[in-house]
């Protein structure tokens, strides 16, 4: 897989990307009115993730450490079930949610939290568990993007992006050409590279 541009990680709002070539807005943040700045709020008590971007991937959801999350084809969203367990989690690491999750950029309704079989707590985004996998190590990496064609890096909306593009939840699985541009139920919208939706505050 051809390389991007470096990964921005938005851990701060208020920063207008400009590394991959683009100036617009990262979904869910923008800047603060009159140059304001707020004070940072005490996030000892979660979960934290964040989302970044790259020119060939859109925008997807990394964990503090700048990986990227996956997800399986072969989970389940409705209810939310994780079917790679085994040696499958070792390579594919579910991404702990035992404290509350919470994503700057990613829509804290569509973010849950899953049991497992051996009662740990797992991140879910729109109903679909979430995974880092073993051989990403340092931030940028993305080894695992199409692994065995089920496996696919995570939007900011639970979509999952392949060819570059966020696809519909409700294909199961199958890739859309065109993405979604409006919101409906069992529908995932995809980053836009034009001008991104108002800032909701997550």
């Amino acid at each position: 897989m051809r390389r991007g541009p470096a990964i921005t990680a938005l851990a701060a709002l208020a920063i207008s990307l400009t590394a991959c070539g683009t100036d617009q807005t990262p979904p869910g943040g923008a800047a603060a009115p009159g140059g304001l700045q707020a004070k940072p709020a005490d996030l000892g008590g979660h979960n934290n993730y964040f989302i970044a971007n790259t020119e060939q991937m859109g925008w997807f959801v990394i964990d503090a450490e700048g990986l990227p999350m996956y997800r399986y084809d072969k989970d389940v969203p409705k209810p939310s079930k994780s079917n790679c367990e085994g040696e499958c989690a070792k390579a594919w690491k579910p991404v702990l949610a035992d404290k509350t999750p919470m994503a700057t950029g990613v829509d804290p309704i569509s973010m849950g939290v899953l049991t497992r079989p051996d009662g740990t707590k797992q991140l879910t985004i729109q109903g679909w568990p979430q995974y880092t996998y073993a051989e990403d190590k340092v931030a940028g990496d993305m080894k695992g993007q199409a692994k065995g064609g089920v496996w696919w890096v995570t939007a900011p909306n639970g979509a999952k992006i392949t060819g570059g593009k966020a696809q519909n939840n409700s294909n199961n699985g199958k890739s859309s050409s065109t993405p979604s541009t409006s919101p409906s139920s069992g529908t995932a919208q995809t980053p836009q590279s034009a001008t991104p939706p108002a800032a909701p505050g997550y």
